[in-house]
């Protein structure tokens, strides 16, 4: 017995022994790759959170393209934060195949589907759009007919300068808002706008060789421009299924002959990925209580930062002591950035964000001048890894957070210069949301938190 316990002794004794070493052999994670470096080499580890010297600024955004996206905005909506925004639509309609009418065919009606999924704001006030021939081209690329200029379509496009005077088609509506029988997605729901019997009857005798091909057909009917109307208060953004199957123009008709009448048929002409879809975007700030803060050159920063997807709102960040980390490395030290993350925080109660859904994420870019002219790009850690680079919504601690490690390290390189960056929404052009941050005037503040090693 005595012998057992004198050798259950020595092995709690290995044991602890053994716990000991490897628990002081625990890997920092913060301390990746310094096995590698001499020891003599290894000055200090250290971290800096810097809020202080940020400088936020909510301007508008200037440049969106706003053609050919997966949804298209559509709707009047009056924002108790974020005021008035109108969207309207152009779009191109074109042939599936050639509808061989003939003298047999007696057309019912023309009408334009348009299908949507998403409410964005009151479901409770009547809204009325108005439709439109377009009298102009719309084109599908991004160049004009004389091959000339990029991205020729953004948020201000005057697409009614594009149309004819006189509206064909009228329609007062509800957006609708429905959960499926499981209650966890939402039901597709649908605009039908009846057109006037003169754009059925252009079409019915449309020429034969206006419908060779849809090159033809879309200089024969170059298209419908749909346009919201004003409403006062409330409203709401659609976001219209342009792609889905079921938004169309469709011609309903019946074939008569002395021995036949029957039942109703129709002719589809589909809006899809070759269609022209341009959406235009109108925004009124001015009774807003940051109207004032919309200035070329503010004073000071804001306390709030207002981002608004649409063409809307977008924030500049400005970082000045971002220099001081080169600043430090001109004599014989060098500065390893361990980690870099720029944190924004969501302001919960002035976003109302179960009211009005916040952006699932926003993209960070940065500003470079080039002939004095600035130009955005995405920083190094996007490349590296878009995931690693951030700007998901965390709704644990209402952040955004952004990992500018690789940046930071590319600006004490002197590979790129410290211009500050832009802040805003992603899909912008196919999402109505909007969000108020915490600016660097604030308690909260915008921090940004470096993790480094400095070198001999």
């Amino acid at each position: 017995m005595r012998r057992k316990l004198e050798k259950s002794g020595k092995l709690a004794i290995v044991f602890t022994v053994l716990a000991f070493v490897l628990w002081n052999c625990k890997e920092d994670p913060n301390s990746t790759g310094m096995e590698l470096l001499p020891g003599s080499d290894l000055n200090t580890v250290g971290q800096s959170i810097e809020k202080e010297s940020i400088g936020a600024f909510t301007q508008h955004d200037l440049r969106l393209r706003t053609d050919e996206p997966n949804f298209n905005l559509f709707g009047t909506f009056n924002d108790p934060v974020f005021g008035k925004t109108t969207a309207d639509l152009a779009v191109h309609v074109r042939l599936a195949s050639y509808p061989n009418f003939d003298e047999t065919i007696q057309v019912d009606s023309l009408v334009l589907y348009l299908l949507y999924k998403e409410v964005y704001g009151d479901t409770t006030t009547m809204q009325s759009l108005k439709v439109y021939e377009l009298v102009e081209d719309v084109f599908l690329d991004t160049t004009d007919a004389s091959g000339t200029g990029d991205y020729p379509y953004y948020q201000d496009v005057d697409l009614k300068a594009l149309a004819s005077a006189t509206p064909i088609g009228e329609l007062d509506y509800y957006p609708v808002f429905r959960l499926d029988s499981t209650e966890t997605d939402t039901l597709i729901q649908e605009l039908a706008i009846k057109l006037d019997d003169s754009v059925a009857e252009k079409l019915y005798q449309a020429d034969s060789l206006d419908m060779i091909n849809n090159d033809a057909f879309v200089n024969f009917f170059k298209g419908l421009y749909v346009e919201s109307q004003d409403v006062s208060s409330g409203g709401a953004m659609l976001s219209l299924y342009t792609l889905a199957t079921g938004s169309n123009l469709t011609m309903h008709y019946t074939k008569v002959t002395d021995t036949l009448v029957t039942d109703s048929l129709r002719f589809v002409y589909r809006i899809n990925a070759n269609s022209a879809r341009v959406s235009s975007f109108r925004h009124d700030y001015s009774t807003t209580v940051f109207a004032d803060q919309l200035v070329e050159q503010p004073e000071s920063p804001d306390s709030l930062i207002y981002l608004q997807t649409m063409g809307g709102l977008r924030a500049k960040i400005d970082i000045p002591t971002l220099d001081n980390w080169r600043d430090s490395v001109l004599g014989d030290d060098r500065i390893i950035i361990n980690k870099a993350a720029l944190v924004f925080q969501v302001d919960t109660v002035a976003s109302d964000y179960r009211q009005y859904r916040i952006p699932a994420g926003l993209i960070l870019t940065g500003i470079d001048i080039i002939e004095e002219k600035e130009k955005e790009y995405l920083p190094a850690d996007f490349s590296l890894s878009s995931s690693l680079y951030g700007g998901r919504y965390n709704a644990t601690n209402a952040t955004y957070t952004f990992n500018i490690t690789h940046h930071l390290q590319n600006l004490i390189d002197g590979e790129v210069e410290n211009y500050g960056f832009y802040l805003a929404p992603s899909f912008r052009n196919e999402r109505a949301r909007r969000v108020v941050l915490k600016g660097a005037s604030s308690h909260a503040g915008i921090r940004l938190e470096v993790t480094y090693t400095k070198l001999n």
